[in-house]
């Protein structure tokens, strides 16, 4: 096995271990792009290494958002998955009116329909895994990104390796820990083409523009070495923000929280004398709870929040996003929508 090869392998197998999914249905997400086309052929490959009772079914989604060139790409990605002879889907959506709709721009909104798109059809062929391509140079664009745009310590964290997409369906990125350059090498290897989206290259993309035009220049007059840096920042931030979420949810558990169809309320005994960082933390779960949309909560609301819990803020009525009244009295923090 040379040198790609084995990298890519390897680290996919670190990142998810075969055991964990040999035996199950996944799914695999194909753009038709260099990353996933490298997914696509190293999990193929572990695949027939191990065997195992379950199957390999591959999904492209069409966002039809670059006219012909988007049927092609769906095309393409097809006629690989014939070759490979391996179960093949193209899904489409539209994001146009996505972003009407949640009020995003396209790159959020296709982002949204992507992911609801590819765990329905991932869960409608009994798939307990849906793999997608994300690679370290991903990660690094997003936290440089993140920090522009000013992200707390979750932001920073970045891309995680898993999470859960329902309750059957788990995310999973294995390839976090690849540069790109390995991955198009390890392609070389097998002479496996792929195609490339030339909206990369559109600089009116805030992400293009980090990608090409920014990470050079660090790369080339601050740091060369920046990649790492910020990596390093995504796990440190990753399991920090876990210690946080630990201690909110012991917090939490000792606020004697009601929720109700209108309402929750906490104890505020339970918040004096508290890190307010943990005592926003724990609001935060208890927001989820409530089943509250935290979309347009921002850190200032969150601080604010807090405040009034801990007993910063006193006698305060705070007026919050999402049309949810925050208040205090007999011994009890009220938020009410």
């Amino acid at each position: 096995m040379s040198g790609s090869s084995s990298t890519v392998l390897t680290s996919l197998c670190q990142a998810w271990p075969v055991e964990s999914w040999k035996d199950l249905n996944v799914t695999v997400a194909l753009s038709g792009g260099a990353d996933s086309v490298a997914l696509l052929r190293a999990v193929l490959e572990i695949k027939q290494q191990v065997a195992g009772a379950g199957t390999v079914a591959v999904l492209h989604v069409n966002h039809q958002l670059r006219e012909a060139e988007s049927d092609l790409d769906a095309a393409w990605c097809e006629e690989l998955c014939q070759a490979l002879d391996v179960q093949f889907a193209v899904l489409e959506g539209d994001v146009a009116r996505r972003a009407s709709v949640d009020g995003d721009g396209i790159e959020a909104a296709a982002r949204a329909e992507r992911y609801d798109l590819l765990a329905n059809a991932a869960e409608r062929v009994g798939a307990r895994y849906l793999a997608t391509a994300h690679t370290c140079d991903d990660q690094v664009e997003t936290v440089l990104l993140r920090l522009l745009r000013g992200t707390g310590l979750r932001g920073l964290g970045a891309i995680p390796r898993t999470r859960a997409l329902t309750p059957s369906l788990t995310l999973v990125r294995p390839l976090l820990d690849c540069s790109r350059e390995t991955l198009t090498a390890y392609l070389a290897e097998l002479d496996q083409p792929y195609r490339t989206d030339t909206s990369n290259l559109d600089s009116q993309y805030t992400r293009n523009r980090v990608r090409n035009e920014l990470l050079p220049l660090l790369r080339k007059q601050y740091n060369p070495e920046v990649n790492d840096a910020l990596s390093r920042y995504a796990t440190q931030a990753q399991d920090a923000q876990h210690l946080i979420e630990e201690l909110a949810g012991e917090l939490l558990s000792q606020c004697d929280l009601l929720v109700s169809d209108t309402q929750l309320s906490l104890l505020l005994s339970a918040f004096e004398g508290k890190p307010r960082i943990i005592v926003c933390e724990s609001l935060r779960i208890a927001w989820r709870n409530a089943k509250l949309s935290e979309q347009a909560m921002t850190y200032q609301w969150w601080r604010r929040l807090g405040e009034l819990a801990d007993g910063t803020l006193k006698g305060k009525v705070l007026n919050l996003p999402e049309s949810v009244r925050a208040s205090t009295g007999g011994g009890r923090l009220y938020l009410q929508w």
